[in-house]
């Protein structure tokens, strides 16, 4: 028993595009080799599937993350948008209560950006989208 990973682009239109996870990485790694020149100056949905594999052959779902990328006008993902991104990512981290700091203060800015990076960085597919995707996940 294993896990492979599957990634898709979703599109303004709902149209689902399956990318390879090598592609995937190197996007998100700003790999300057790498560009999308059809999502030039665009924010576009992307879902990363985890799935638990037996065989070779899909069988379940381990795990699903939806979230957007921000294409420059050279069809990179854009670099600000990926600090921003890792910068709410850290501040989502709980605060450590550090000693004679006053009892009575509360520490929710995780809190603040845990709802920050759900509104900004990630979406939710209507029930029938999400069913494309996981049909697709299995092909």
């Amino acid at each position: 028993m294993g896990f492979g990973f599957r990634i898709f682009f979703i599109d303004e239109n709902d149209k689902i595009a399956r990318i390879p996870m090598t592609r995937f990485g190197r996007i998100r790694d700003r790999d300057p080799k790498e560009s999308f020149s059809e999502y030039k100056n665009s924010r576009i949905r992307y879902a990363e599937i985890i799935i638990e594999l037996e065989s070779r052959k899909p069988i379940s779902i381990a795990r699903i993350v939806y979230g957007y990328l921000q294409f420059n006008s050279e069809g990179k993902v854009d670099k600000e948008f990926l600090n921003t991104e890792g910068q709410v990512a850290i501040s989502m981290m709980p605060s450590i209560h550090l000693p004679g700091y006053p009892e009575n203060v509360v520490q929710a800015s995780d809190r603040f950006a845990q709802k920050r990076f759900k509104d900004e960085f990630t979406w939710t597919p209507s029930f029938k989208l999400e069913q494309e995707i996981i049909n697709k996940s299995f092909e």
